[in-house]
C-alpha cells in the first residue's frame, strides 16, 4: 500500500490481487449468496481505492483493510434486513385478511384522491410506508413517534382508505 500511495501502479495491482484473495476468504464465511458476495467484494475494493489516501504508512495495513471490509459487510447486512422488513410490511401479513390491500393497480390520480381523505400526518405516514416503502422503524424515527404509534396510525389510515367512496368495503 505504501508503494501504491507513492504512485507505483504495479504495486497497486499486486495489492488488489492480494486483497481480493484475502477478502474472498472472509466473505465466504459471512455472506452465503455468491452474487451478494461479489457485490460486497466490489464495494470493499471501491472503498479501499477511494480511501487509499487515509492509510497511514507507519501503521499495519490489515487492520485498516479489515475495518473497511467490516463496515461494508455491516452495511450489506443492514440493507438485507431492511429489505426483509419492507417485504414483510408490504405483504400485509401482519394485518387481518380483510385489511390487505394493494396500490400497484392504482393510478396517480387514485392515489392522490386516497390521500385527500387523510390528514397531513396520515399522508406523510402513508407516503413513507407505502410509496417510499420504508419500514415501521424508519417511519417512526422520521416522524419522531414510537413504532407502536406508527402501527396504530397505519391501521387507522388503512381503515380510512377502505371506507373511502369506491373503497374496498
Amino acid at each position: 500500500m505504501r508503494s501504491s500511495q507513492e504512485g507505483d501502479s504495479s504495486s497497486y495491482k499486486k495489492l488488489l490481487e492480494e486483497i481480493n484473495f484475502i477478502l474472498r476468504g472472509i466473505l465466504a464465511v459471512k455472506i452465503y449468496d455468491s452474487d451478494d458476495r461479489e457485490d460486497v467484494l466490489q464495494e470493499i475494493l471501491i472503498a479501499v481505492h477511494l480511501s487509499k489516501h487515509t492509510f497511514l504508512p507507519d501503521r499495519s495495513f490489515l487492520p485498516w483493510l479489515y475495518a473497511i471490509a467490516n463496515y461494508k459487510i455491516i452495511d450489506y447486512i443492514r440493507k438485507k434486513e431492511r429489505k426483509k422488513k419492507r417485504e414483510f410490511i408490504l405483504s400485509n401479513e401482519y394485518l387481518p385478511e380483510d385489511q390487505n390491500f394493494s396500490f400497484e393497480d392504482d393510478s396517480k390520480e387514485q392515489i392522490e384522491k386516497i390521500m385527500s381523505y387523510l390528514s397531513e400526518k396520515q399522508r406523510l405516514i402513508f407516503r413513507l410506508l407505502k410509496l417510499e416503502k420504508m419500514s415501521i422503524a424508519e417511519t417512526a424515527k422520521i416522524m419522531s413517534m414510537s413504532q407502536s404509534a406508527v402501527k396504530t396510525a397505519a391501521h387507522r389510515i388503512y381503515k380510512v382508505i377502505r371506507l373511502r367512496p369506491g373503497g374496498d368495503s
